[in-house]
């Protein structure tokens, strides 16, 4: 999985580029999808905005020069919220040589 979405933990993000990420249902133990869009494209239209919060990617990363590192809420069971509160902020070594 290559990043969450937010409000959403049945569904996951399998495929991410530049350009695009795929979304599919959560697999279950023995399922098999052979359909990645199990769920309904009328809750997603084209052109909706999906905040989509990455687990480990170079690529979200290399678009910052600076990082807002959060404070933890434990009422928030997906870990994440548009108004949480900054406590650090971390500047990244890039352009190894």
């Amino acid at each position: 999985t290559t990043c969450c979405i937010q409000g959403r933990p049945d569904l996951e993000c399998y495929k991410t580029s530049q350009e695009m990420t795929l979304v599919r249902k959560k697999k279950k133990a023995g399922a098999n999808h052979k359909n990645p869009l199990e769920f309904s494209n009328e809750e997603y239209p084209i052109g909706s905005n999906v905040l989509l919060i990455p687990s480990h990617s170079c690529l979200a990363a290399a678009c910052f020069d600076k990082y807002y590192i959060v404070e933890d809420d434990d009422d928030n069971k997906n870990g994440f919220r548009t108004d949480s509160k900054v406590v650090e902020e971390w500047v990244p070594v890039k352009f190894f040589g």
